[in-house]
């Protein structure tokens, strides 16, 4: 009889102990799947744009608009993905243009609980004019090497200041407004003032303004 009672005794601990482990592995699992659908709703909610851009000149068009995102521990990084215009003058058709820029703060100075001041902004963007006049290879009516550059295609380089607001005071109107301006140049111009003492500064480098509206 006793010895009986022992076995069952044991067989309820072994019991218990296989029950502990499979609740325990069970909740691992679970664990484990909470945590990988937490990371991949967070990289999905990363790739929806946090800003918006409506800039005035800068070689992208006279007017263009962006949608894109800041990023990085002190938000000193931005990409935006613009979309421009060329109106029509002289004669000629307007032109749509696209680009891809990328932007970089060093740092922000708070001036008080609701302004701040970016002393610094500096990046590069690339730009593309689709249109009949704007190409990438040169057309077979022009004889070889006329021009050795994409008509259409820019490389350019920034630098600028900004002022931003906070908007925060309620969700509805988002987080900040910016207002910024930069001078910049590109990469034909730049090859084109090397070596050329009659190509002032001001003649290769242009001014831009802008408005960032970041959302969240």
């Amino acid at each position: 009889m006793k010895t009986t009672i022992i076995t069952v005794l044991l067989s309820l601990l072994s019991f218990h102990s296989s029950f502990a482990e499979n609740i325990q592995e069970y909740f691992d699992r679970e664990n484990r799947k909470t945590q990988k659908e937490e990371r991949i709703r967070n990289r999905w909610a990363s790739l929806i744009p946090k800003q918006n851009k409506l800039q005035f000149a800068g070689s992208m068009g006279m007017l263009s608009g962006s949608f894109g995102w800041y990023y990085g521990k002190k938000n000193q990084w931005e990409t935006d993905l613009f979309l421009g215009f060329i109106p029509k003058m002289n004669r000629q058709d307007g032109h749509v243009t696209i680009t891809l820029k990328e932007t970089y703060t060093p740092w922000r100075i708070q001036l008080n609980d609701d302004f701040s001041y970016e002393p610094l902004t500096t990046g590069l963007y690339i730009n593309k004019i689709f249109g009949e006049y704007f190409w990438n290879n040169l057309p077979e009516r022009y004889p070889e090497g006329y021009y050795f550059w994409a008509v259409n295609t820019r490389f350019n380089i920034f630098v600028g200041q900004a002022v931003t607001v906070k908007l925060n005071k309620s969700p509805l109107f988002g987080k900040e407004l910016s207002f910024y301006y930069e001078f910049s140049t590109n990469d034909l111009y730049l090859i084109s003032a090397i070596g050329n003492q009659s190509i002032r500064p001001w003649d290769i480098i242009g001014l831009s303004l802008g408005i960032r509206y970041r959302v969240f």
